[in-house]
């Protein structure tokens, strides 16, 4: 089912067997390994159903661009948004869901070494779209020192550029970053990560606050299960959240 919301399309799903009175959520759109809209699936996803289901609520996911989410959110779509880091005024927040890290990715080979961010001077960088929004201000003064910069939204093409040396330097979340990697080159060892932007937790946000406090209790309560640590196995080949 699809809405036309002025210039945008909301995607609603579910496609899967649920009970329950729905509870519809505000999450982003197409971002493997987290989110695969077509297929309803991603760690993002099936963690948020499971949670719901505990509740005895059906979750039915509104996809919309992350940039919009808090704003059709206000609008008053949906019983929750995810992924917010702050609380407005007049809103509750869950306990944080998940946990993204952006790293800096670049050839093992790479002609010289890097050790601070300065060391990028000169070099042709890519990162994920709005990188310079949600980096440091080490990382925005950092840019103008760059051969070339360019942020982009399809990250898929990212891993096979950078070894096939057409740029220098990613920067893109390290789960993101291996699911296209693995992809693109599933034997190939040559690039490495560099752990440096530190780790982002994110929050979902509800206006009824007894939802919130029983999402989030819901939610903790999983996380704490080894049904939780094989799903980020699942997704993540990895528990990193």
């Amino acid at each position: 089912m699809k809405f036309l919301l002025g210039s945008l399309w909301l995607f609603c799903a579910p496609l899967w067997a649920c009970s329950g009175p729905e509870l519809a959520i505000l999450v982003g759109v197409d971002k493997p390994p987290y989110i695969a809209v077509k297929q309803q699936s991603g760690f993002e996803l099936e963690l948020l159903k499971t949670v719901s289901q505990q509740l005895g609520r059906c979750a039915k996911f509104l996809h919309v661009p992350n940039g919009r989410l808090l704003e059709l959110y206000t609008q008053g779509l949906g019983d929750l948004v995810s992924l917010q880091r702050s609380v407005p005024d007049g809103l509750y927040a869950t306990a944080p869901y998940i946990r993204y890290e952006n790293v800096l990715i670049i050839r093992k080979d790479a002609l010289r070494t890097i050790r601070r961010l300065t060391d990028l001077a000169g070099l042709r960088l890519m990162a994920f779209q709005n990188a310079s929004q949600f980096l440091s201000d080490d990382y925005r003064r950092m840019l103008p020192l760059l051969a070339s910069y360019l942020e982009v939204v399809e990250q898929h093409q990212l891993p096979s550029m950078l070894l096939k040396n057409r740029v220098d330097a990613l920067v893109m979340d390290r789960n993101i970053f291996d699911y296209y990697y693995l992809q693109t080159a599933p034997n190939d060892s040559s690039l490495q990560q560099l752990h440096w932007f530190g780790v982002n937790s994110y929050h979902l946000l509800g206006r009824n606050q007894a939802l919130v406090q029983q999402f989030s209790q819901a939610l903790v309560q999983f996380q704490q299960t080894a049904a939780f640590h094989q799903l980020q196995l699942q997704f993540f080949q990895q528990a990193n959240q």
